[in-house]
C-alpha cells in the first residue's frame, strides 16, 4: 500500500512537470537563468522517473531484475548530488554572479564524482548494496552521500542569506525569498525520509516547490514588465480600483505619466542593448522619486511609465513633479554614460466618478503639451 501511494505521488509530481516542461522548452527566453531552471525540471523529472522504476523492480525477480535495480540507484544517488549543483548554479545566477566555465565544473564535478562512486558501490557496497531478495540497503557510507546531496543546497542557502542582509544587492529581497523558500518543502520531506529507507525524499518534495517557484514566475509573468520587473499597464485597473476607495481630504490620488526623452536617439546611436539599459535605469530612478509616497510604478508601455500614488494636494504633485526630474539630473551626474536621461511629466488628479481612462487622458494631454514646449524650446 505504502508503495503505491509513493509511486502514485511521483507520478502526480512527474506528470506535472511534464506540463511545465512542455511549456518551458517552447519558449524562446535564452536568460541563463531560465536555462538553469529548466535543467532543474529536467533533472527532477529524471530523478522521480527513477525513483518509480525502482519501486516497480525493488523485490522482483525477472531475470536482469537486481542489476536493473543497481544501476537506478546508483544513477539516483548520484543524480541528487548534480542536482544540488544544479541548483546552486541556479542560485547564484539568480544573484548576479558570473557564471565561468570554471565554476560550473567545479560545483558539478562532486556530483559527477559520487556517481562513480554509487557505481562502484554496486560491488563494494559502500553507500548502498542490494541483497538476495533485490531490495535495496543502504551502506555504512550512506550518510557521506546523503551529506554531498545537501552540502550544495546548504550552501546555496547560506548565500541567499548572506545576500539578503546586505544593505545593496542587484535582485530584490522578495526574489530572495522566494529562493529560501525552495528548501522547506525539501527540508522537511528529508528530515521525515532520513530514518526510513524508501520513503519519498529530498528531491520528490523538491518539485513542490520548482512547481511553486514556477507557478510564480508565470503569476510575475503576467503582472510584471521582464525588462525592469515593474508592473505592467494589467495592474493599473485593480489597482485604481482599490485606491479610490482610499482617498481622503487629506489623500488625494493623483497619476504621473513619464515619458523619456530622446528615447529613440538612444537606441539609433547605441544599440537596442544600451537603450534598454537606459529603461532599467529611469525605472530605478523613478520608483526611489517615490520613496515615501504610497503608490506604483507601471511601465506603461515603450519608454512611457506611470506613476499612481497619494499626495495631500497639487502643490504636493508640483514638487514631486519637480523632484523627478532633479532625481534624473542627479542620475546623470553621478553615472558615466554617453548619453543623459531626462523625462516629460504630464499628471492629473483624480475627482469623483472618474475613471481611470480619462485620468490617464489628462495626464497625457498635459504630457504632449510639455513635449511641444521642449521641442518649441529647441
Amino acid at each position: 500500500m505504502a508503495t503505491a501511494i509513493h509511486i502514485e505521488i511521483d507520478a502526480l509530481f512527474l506528470l506535472i512537470l511534464c506540463v511545465i516542461t512542455w511549456q518551458i522548452t517552447h519558449s524562446v527566453s535564452q536568460q541563463m537563468n531560465r536555462i538553469l531552471f529548466r535543467y532543474v525540471v529536467f533533472g527532477d523529472m529524471t530523478i522521480l522517473a527513477l525513483d518509480i522504476i525502482w519501486m516497480l523492480v525493488e523485490g522482483q525477480t525477472f531475470p536482469g531484475a537486481r542489476f536493473l535495480n543497481n544501476i537506478i540507484n546508483a544513477i539516483y544517488l548520484g543524480g541528487v548530488v548534480i542536482m544540488g549543483g544544479v541548483w546552486y548554479l541556479y542560485v547564484l545566477e539568480n544573484l548576479g554572479y558570473k557564471l565561468t566555465r570554471k565554476l560550473v565544473l567545479s560545483t558539478l564535478f562532486p556530483g559527477f564524482v559520487f556517481t562513480v562512486i554509487n557505481l562502484i558501490s554496486m560491488k563494494t557496497g559502500w553507500i548502498f548494496y542490494i541483497n538476495e531478495d533485490n531490495c535495496y540497503i543502504r551502506g555504512p557510507f550512506f550518510y557521506i552521500q546523503t551529506i554531498a546531496a545537501l552540502l550544495n543546497l546548504f550552501v546555496s542557502m547560506v548565500h541567499l542569506i548572506v545576500f539578503y542582509f546586505r544593505p545593496q544587492t542587484k535582485i530584490s529581497k522578495a526574489n530572495i525569498l522566494k529562493l529560501m523558500s525552495f528548501y522547506i518543502v525539501p527540508f522537511l520531506g528529508t528530515l521525515i525520509a532520513l530514518p526510513f529507507s524508501g520513503m519519498p525524499g529530498t528531491w520528490t518534495c523538491a518539485a513542490v516547490s520548482v512547481i511553486l517557484i514556477y507557478m510564480d514566475d508565470q503569476d510575475s509573468a503576467i503582472l510584471r514588465d521582464s525588462l525592469t520587473g515593474l508592473n505592467n499597464r494589467k495592474t493599473l485597473e485593480s489597482t485604481f480600483a482599490s485606491y479610490i476607495r482610499q482617498i481622503t481630504e487629506v489623500k488625494n490620488l493623483f497619476l504621473f505619466i513619464m515619458d523619456l526623452n530622446s528615447f529613440k536617439q538612444i537606441n539609433d546611436t547605441y544599440g537596442h542593448t544600451v537603450g534598454d539599459q537606459a529603461l532599467v535605469d529611469t525605472a530605478k530612478i523613478i520608483t526611489r522619486s517615490m520613496k515615501g509616497m504610497q503608490g506604483i510604478v507601471v511601465r506603461y508601455g515603450g519608454d512611457e511609465f506611470v506613476v499612481m500614488g497619494f499626495l495631500p494636494g497639487s502643490a504636493e504633485a508640483v514638487n514631486y513633479e519637480k523632484q523627478v526630474k532633479q532625481d534624473f539630473e542627479n542620475w546623470n551626474k553621478e553615472h558615466d554614460n554617453p548619453y543623459s536621461l531626462s523625462t516629460c511629466i504630464g499628471w492629473s488628479k483624480y475627482q469623483e466618478g472618474q475613471e481611470l481612462n480619462d485620468l490617464i487622458a489628462k495626464a497625457d494631454e498635459k504630457l504632449y503639451q510639455e513635449k511641444r514646449y521642449r521641442k518649441a524650446g529647441r
